[in-house]
């Protein structure tokens, strides 16, 4: 049987498949049923049926209890008993097809009453259905057929609004990730141009008071009555610059290390800004001719290719200038500390190269 007719709990009538039974059911319930079950018994004969016409709710099974009330094969026929029993017919009163084979002879009497039997029942429906009734029931079936379609329709767009507001929530979050990332990015890039500017600005004095000296030095040379006394400036100057002193004023920069400085500039050195004071003692230990054509690492610049590569800063030197920084200010770091040294050689480059300019 593929199809049979459900009376539910609510007093709704149905026909439907087989398939809305369970297995189970399927197998236990009788396939020939003779008269109406009990349906006023609340407890016994009842059993689940998927009913998804109109009945399926969101994220809930769609089980109702039911009771069978006939099996057929022949789904207008059910559909016809299903509007006697809702009328108050009894669907049950007819001759059942025995389950034995009966005997030749009476097969063509039992074929003839079959066939006799639907044309008398549409007889009787023709006589007993008006047209009014006719015209009653059909607008009555569209009307369910109508409400049904409706009710899947509002399920299948809620069920579509219901996805797109799942992946337009996932790509909010995704695009508030990336927004929170960038900010953070964004805050340290200016942390760190904040800083760099800093440094500049308070090394700009010192190199204002360099550029004056230089010019100072320029006009001595140019000018011919002070050309006797460039060359007793510029021995004095150096000797100033210079590290070599008396040995009983210098000083280990660190413990276990073989660099030597002048006890006395040493502790002359500024200790308020650590920019200013790495870079006083990179001069102090090498000397500004030296940072003026010397480099960190030796290695040639990447955007300048065609220019010549300078030599590099003593290591040994070098070394020792880190890890007294290191220890003068622990809150700096090694890079913070190259980036300074690296600086400070380009201002003596670019002091040098404009005190060696030829006067106009």
């Amino acid at each position: 049987m593929a199809f049979a007719i459900y009376y539910f709990k609510d007093k709704s009538v149905e026909v439907g498949k087989t398939d809305w039974m369970s297995t189970e059911d399927q197998q236990n319930c009788s396939k020939i049923i003779t008269q109406c079950p009990t349906l006023e018994d609340e407890d016994d004969g009842w059993m689940s049926v998927k009913w998804e016409k109109g009945r399926k709710k969101k994220n809930c099974p769609a089980l109702f209890p039911a009771k069978v009330l006939m099996f057929g094969d022949n789904y207008s026929d059910l559909c016809q008993k299903r509007e006697q029993f809702i009328k108050g017919e009894d669907i049950w009163k007819q001759t059942l097809r025995r389950k034995t084979k009966p005997n030749s002879w009476l097969m063509e009497d039992v074929e003839e009453e079959e066939n006799e039997q639907p044309k008398k029942k549409q007889k009787c429906k023709k006589t007993t259905c008006t047209p009014k009734e006719a015209a009653d029931q059909m607008i009555e079936n569209l009307k369910k057929e109508l409400m049904a379609k409706q009710t899947s329709f509002q399920s299948a767009i809620e069920n579509e609004f219901s996805s797109d507001e799942d992946i337009l929530e996932r790509n909010w979050s995704k695009v508030q990730q990336q927004m929170k990332e960038l900010k953070r990015e964004n805050r340290r890039l200016k942390e760190d141009n904040i800083k760099e500017i800093l440094d500049a600005m308070r090394e700009l004095p010192t190199v204002v008071t360099k550029l004056k000296e230089v010019i100072g030095q320029i006009t001595l040379q140019t000018s011919p009555t002070a050309s006797t006394s460039a060359t007793p400036s510029t021995s004095v100057d150096s000797a100033s610059v210079s590290p070599q002193v008396l040995s009983d004023d210098m000083v280990f920069l660190m413990p276990g290390c073989d660099v030597k400085v002048p006890k006395r500039k040493l502790n002359s050195l500024r200790t308020a800004n650590p920019s200013v004071y790495i870079g006083d003692l990179a001069v102090l230990v090498y000397g500004r001719e030296t940072l003026s054509h010397s480099s960190l690492t030796g290695r040639q610049s990447g955007a300048h290719k065609d220019v010549e590569s300078k030599p590099r800063l003593d290591s040994t030197k070098l070394d020792a200038i880190f890890d007294h920084a290191l220890s003068k200010f622990p809150d700096i770091t090694m890079q913070d500390v190259r980036r300074i040294i690296r600086k400070k050689c380009n201002n003596e480059n670019y002091i040098k190269r404009a005190t060696t300019k030829k006067p106009i």
